[in-house]
């Protein structure tokens, strides 16, 4: 695992982590350039250069002092070129912390703003680290501060967006987009293909290719097979479960036809990039 954490009464073990991208980076950056959701909550902090992010159905580019919320189950692609430097906090599944429900992605602004959250950050790994008496009641402190500052700078950016008329992210087409990332979500396993997508979601399959390219640069297919890939990856890499039974669990017809599939998407048949991992 790229993260160090703790065990927390307020959610999963490792409820509260701090990494660098630099880290990813240097490990398994497929974990988070490829497309795939997380089981918590997280919030990048961008400090330095520029990439596109997938949040969601909608690709946009990013760049410093940019801060990026993809909460638990929402789809997430984030690119790491080199010159990438920032932060990612792992939050923990806590009513009490009163965390955004919807995924966003800001550019703040304000160098108040951005000192505030870079504090809180490095204050969590410090405590992390230290492992102090009472640890556990200090993060949910700060993981409080974390939560209203997201909060009041959402609050800033819908007032901008009052003004301003909204942005293009309220298009019915990054509406539609949305909607297929988060149904893509719940069956990616179920072997459908993009006309049972489009179906579900009352479009034909054509439309439905052409709003995810409009969004994210990328066919419709192109996002479900990445997704798949990156479970069928972190399968191969998490567990012993051997490559048959990955191809059922992921909905392929046969062992034969995921060993193709995936060796196509990876360069590796299931084996080598087993062993590669």
């Amino acid at each position: 695992m790229f993260v160090h954490g703790l065990s927390s009464r307020l959610g999963q073990p490792q409820g509260y982590a701090v990494t660098s991208l630099g880290k990813h980076r240097m490990r398994e950056a497929w974990r988070v350039e490829n497309l795939h959701s997380d089981r918590q909550h997280r919030l990048f902090w961008i400090t330095r250069g520029q990439g596109r992010v997938f949040l969601r159905g909608v690709t946009r580019g990013y760049g410093p002092n940019n801060a990026i919320y993809a909460p638990s189950g929402v789809q997430l692609a984030l690119e790491l070129p080199p010159q990438t430097q920032g932060l990612v906090l792992r939050l923990p599944e806590a009513a009490e912390l009163g965390l955004p429900r919807e995924p966003f992605h800001l550019r703040i602004t304000a160098i108040e703003a951005q000192g505030i959250l870079t504090s809180h950050l490095e204050k969590v790994d410090r405590e992390i680290s230290a492992a102090a008496p009472a640890m556990d009641r200090a993060l949910n402190g700060y993981g409080l501060l974390i939560s209203a500052w997201m909060t009041r700078e959402l609050s800033r950016r819908e007032d901008h967006d009052a003004h301003h008329g909204g942005d293009a992210g309220h298009h019915a087409s990054h509406h539609l987009a949305a909607r297929f990332s988060d149904l893509m979500e719940t069956q990616f396993r179920s072997g459908q293909g993009i006309a049972q997508y489009a179906a579900a979601l009352q479009v034909t399959p054509t439309h439905l290719s052409r709003v995810c390219k409009e969004a994210t640069g990328r066919p419709a297919h192109a996002l479900l097979t990445e997704r798949v890939m990156y479970e069928a990856m972190r399968l191969l890499t998490d567990t012993d479960m051997p490559a048959r039974e990955i191809a059922e669990t992921l909905g392929f017809s046969s062992p034969a036809y995921f060993t193709r599939a995936f060796t196509q998407a990876t360069g590796h048949p299931p084996s080598a990039f087993r062993k590669l991992a």
